[in-house]
């Protein structure tokens, strides 16, 4: 599972809508279908109930944005955690 895809499943199930999220994520609507459709394969379970209007989040859904938003949360904090300016001395 990749923290792409996570985000690309917060941004559905934020909109509600798979067009309104990949406008807003700035990809195609196909290309977030397909990688929703890989997810839910990956995982073994549905996800999303597709409407035409609205995608509603399955059980499974709900359980997913809330570990996908932890997981985006630490993510954060780590980030802040290592200021840009330690640099690198590998060599």
């Amino acid at each position: 599972m990749e923290f792409r895809v996570l985000t690309y499943f917060l941004a559905v199930a934020r909109e509600e809508n798979i067009s309104r999220a990949a406008e807003a994520l700035c990809i195609t609507q196909p290309t977030l279908s397909r990688q929703l459709a890989e997810l839910e394969d990956e995982l073994g379970i549905k996800l999303l109930e597709r409407g035409k209007r609205k995608t509603v989040l399955t059980d499974a859904g709900r359980l997913l944005r809330q570990r996908a938003e932890e997981i985006t949360a630490l993510t954060e904090r780590t980030q802040q955690e290592f200021p840009a300016d330690w640099g690198c001395d590998c060599r």
